[in-house]
């Protein structure tokens, strides 16, 4: 028995609709704050309604800066500390699952077993799982109930062999079948030593799940697809300091960079000789060159600001392509100018070039090539057509909404008999 007195784990009996319940966020794999910061108004819901809440993390210095002040619980997810090498760019999903620890059935089994371990010790009613296959395994295990949230990138299409994550390469069918076929020898020994059955494909590991797919059609990184549950990015809403353009007649930039972004200094020097007004927010930014580039028209900001206010006035967002960013930017009919720092955001960037609202920085060293970027998306009127047309199709659209979504996706879950 719990503290709550109800039994925990899978094996559950069906019990009241609205008993208090115990849920685990998992995150294994990603970077930054998009996970969590997506995860956290759900947990937030489902603890205004009695529900506990832990979440088991990738980045426990992350989860200190969000979830910390927010009073959630928080440990270690168990994830891969020796990652592979690979000789090239993952292709696929699947090459991107050796790279996390799939590549070694003892590696892989020790993973599991610490997911199986942390869904049984805090005795999980059911699992919110983001980017995280390896938990999503545990799960099919255990035979606990679990629900899949996320952008497109983090759930792949349910094809065979999954597709190719780099469109513009001319990556053979028989290397994507290969690593397919690898990943799937090695999931299916881990889960026959523990007890499970066999899998045909990769995507039946996502197959008894549901799928709630956190981003616009438009901005899947597969491309639209059918038969999936689009239900819209979802936002936090984190503290930051409130900064306001200064009166001026010239454009508004407003920047969201990281100084690990590829061109970052490049885009800096630019942006401050521009002759645009810009605010720049890049965490972790040298206090030299904030004191340096500094400006009556370049405000540098080193933490978070308040957004309200800032996007819906300016005439250009520059980021490195993160799904909250981009969407945000769009629902206010703004274009982009995006530096991606990986595969991801890359792909990201070519749905907002399909969609006539914006650019990739391709050369991020090359500082003419940027100041004619900007300039184009600047003068170019059918850049912000398009983003207005964006806006104009999700007008209304509220992230609040897609919280319901999935608190309510969890009561349905957790109601049924098991």
């Amino acid at each position: 028995m719990t503290a709550f007195g109800v039994m925990g784990g899978a094996g559950n009996l069906f019990r009241p609709r609205f008993a208090r319940r115990k849920i685990l966020f998992a995150w294994e794999l990603g970077t930054n704050y998009g996970h969590l910061a997506r995860q956290l108004p759900i947990a937030q819901k489902l603890r205004e309604q009695g529900h506990e809440v832990l979440f088991l993390v990738r980045d426990t210095a992350t989860a200190g800066q969000l979830l910390d002040p927010c009073g959630f619980s928080f440990c270690q997810a168990p994830i891969c500390l020796n990652r592979k090498r690979l000789a090239r760019p993952p292709a696929n999903y699947a090459e991107m699952l050796i790279a996390a620890g799939y590549f070694d059935e003892a590696l892989l089994r020790g993973l599991v077993r610490g997911w199986l371990s942390m869904v049984e010790l805090f005795e999980a009613d059911l699992v919110v799982v983001d980017h995280s296959p390896t938990a999503l395994l545990a799960c099919r295990l255990s035979g606990t109930p679990c629900i899949v949230v996320g952008n497109g990138f983090e759930i792949p299409p349910a094809l065979t062999p999954l597709p190719s994550i780099r469109p513009w390469e001319a990556i053979s069918d028989q290397r994507l079948q290969q690593a397919d076929a690898f990943v799937l020898k090695h999931i299916n020994a881990t889960v026959s030593g523990l007890g499970g059955s066999a899998l045909t494909s990769i995507t039946e590991l996502f197959a008894g799940s549901t799928k709630l797919l956190a981003t616009f059609a438009e901005l899947d990184h597969y491309g639209t697809r059918n038969g999936v549950r689009y239900i819209g990015p979802i936002f936090s809403a984190l503290p930051g300091r409130t900064v306001t353009w200064r009166q001026s007649d010239k454009k508004r930039i407003f920047c969201y960079l990281r100084p690990d972004t590829p061109g970052f200094l490049m885009a800096l020097k630019v942006l401050s000789t521009f002759g645009a007004k810009v605010i720049l927010v890049a965490p972790g930014i040298e206090a030299k060159y904030a004191e340096e580039l500094a400006s009556n028209d370049f405000l540098i900001s080193r933490h978070p600001v308040t957004l309200e206010g800032l996007l819906n006035t300016a005439d250009l967002v520059v980021s490195f392509g993160e799904t909250g960013m981009v969407s945000l930017s769009l629902l206010v009919g703004v274009p982009l100018l995006l530096l991606p720092q990986n595969v991801e955001q890359y792909l990201i960037g070519l749905g907002v070039e399909k969609l006539g609202a914006g650019l990739l920085v391709r050369e991020p060293q090359n500082e003419n090539r940027m100041r004619e970027l900007l300039t184009g998306l600047l003068a170019e009127p059918s850049f912000r057509h398009n983003a207005g047309g964006f806006a104009a199709r999700y007008a209304g659209f509220d992230s609040n909404c897609a919280v319901e979504i999935v608190v309510n996706q969890i009561r349905s879950e957790l109601t049924q008999p098991a």
